[in-house]
């Protein structure tokens, strides 16, 4: 068999192991599995520091760990970027923070005293989609400007449809291999009572008690996966 031939058959076997593992998540068991992911990213070379935090949280607690969809979804990124082909145009505003959250006196207030201050403190720009000028639109406003943005902040306080269907966008662009990085905030007393939507509950939220808090929390969060992305 030529050298040709054989890397074909390698591929193609890995392709149907990939799939196999999207498609039967936590079988025949959440630990025999999440066992069968890690081998399988160790063997294709695809280092991803958000996915070894995921599988060690999944070896540490099995089916209590909140947050195995997640590791599904980065599969199906992985998935999309190895098979699919798929490409997208470049990031245009490759220092643009896109931010997400309810419309509301006490929100404008934390934008514009927490995350605008810690966004521009790490040399990147705001925006949030009622600041700009435009005509059309307003959905296609709201894709064209995540699609160009490296990272998504979306507060989840409220919980807000709006702030739902943009995460949706930034989630939507992350499984076509875009680079758009996705952080989720929420207020931790609104957390605690009222809760968020279940699809997003096992994600990494960063839940605060005030503006300082917040603005600690966000700066780490961003410094961590804006450096991965620079790492690339």
């Amino acid at each position: 068999m030529l050298l040709s031939e054989i890397e074909e058959s390698n591929k193609m076997n890995e392709k149907e192991t990939l799939k196999k593992l999207i498609d039967e998540p936590k079988l025949p068991s959440v630990i025999e599995w999440v066992y069968e992911v890690e081998a399988f990213l160790e063997n294709t070379n695809e280092p991803d520091k958000e996915a070894w935090t995921l599988i060690d949280g999944i070896k540490s607690q099995g089916d209590n760990f909140l947050r195995c969809e997640g590791l599904v979804a980065l599969l199906r990124q992985l998935y999309k970027r190895k098979y699919d082909g798929i490409t997208l145009p470049p990031i245009t505003k490759r220092n643009q923070i896109f931010v997400a959250m309810m419309f509301s006196s006490e929100t404008y207030d934390i934008y514009e005293n927490v995350l605008k201050p810690v966004i521009h403190s790490l040399n990147y720009t705001a925006l949030r989609i009622d600041e700009k000028q435009y005509g059309g639109s307003i959905i296609g406003e709201i894709t064209a400007e995540i699609s160009n943005s490296v990272a998504l902040i979306a507060d989840l306080t409220g919980n807000r449809g709006g702030v739902y269907y943009e995460a949706g966008v930034a989630r939507g662009l992350q499984l076509c291999n875009h680079p758009i990085k996705l952080v989720f905030t929420c207020h931790r007393d609104y957390f605690d009572k009222d809760g968020v939507h279940f699809d997003v509950r096992g994600d990494n939220i960063i839940l605060y008690e005030n503006d300082e808090d917040l603005k600690h929390k966000l700066t780490v969060r961003l410094q961590t996966v804006l450096a991965e992305d620079g790492d690339a």
